[in-house]
């Protein structure tokens, strides 16, 4: 075991970078929940019609990658996006590998809630003011590393 023996709980809770970034995604996904809200859409799903529609979903495997998500997280959010008509699959004949595209649906949902997304951004921007930049490079770099 590498590391200190006299770090304490306190030391935790003053600098944990993990539990920083989870308080903070748990602030964000709220934020973005509430203002995708009027089109019944959660971030999550917004973030899943978004990737699905610049052909990101080239594999179920890449997707989840892509999103740093669990393959089962991402089979749980795809169902309820199928089963609410926004996305088909369909296999591609490589594999167990499917092909996702939005439905006529499911891209006039996208369309109606990206006024809503921008909305909430601007509010997020708004409130970092001149760090927003920095933040947003920093976040980059964290999903870069891991």
């Amino acid at each position: 075991m590498t590391g200190r023996n006299d770090v304490t709980e306190a030391d935790v809770r003053a600098s944990c970078a993990c539990v920083r970034a989870r308080m903070a995604a748990r602030k964000l996904t709220r934020a973005y929940d509430k203002a995708l809200k009027p089109v019944g859409l959660k971030i999550t799903q917004f973030t899943l019609l978004i990737a699905i529609s610049e052909g990101r979903a080239k594999s179920l495997s890449t997707l989840a990658d892509f999103l740093a998500l669990e393959r089962t997280t991402l089979l749980r959010n795809l169902k309820l996006l199928e089963e609410a008509g926004l996305i088909e699959s369909e296999p591609t004949g490589e594999g167990r590998a499917l092909s996702l595209k939005l439905t006529k649906e499911g891209r006039k949902k996208l369309k109606a809630a990206l006024p809503y997304w921008h909305d909430a951004q601007s509010k997020l921007e708004a409130g970092l003011g001149a760090d927003w930049p920095q933040v947003r490079g920093s976040l980059e770099e964290l999903v870069r590393q891991a």
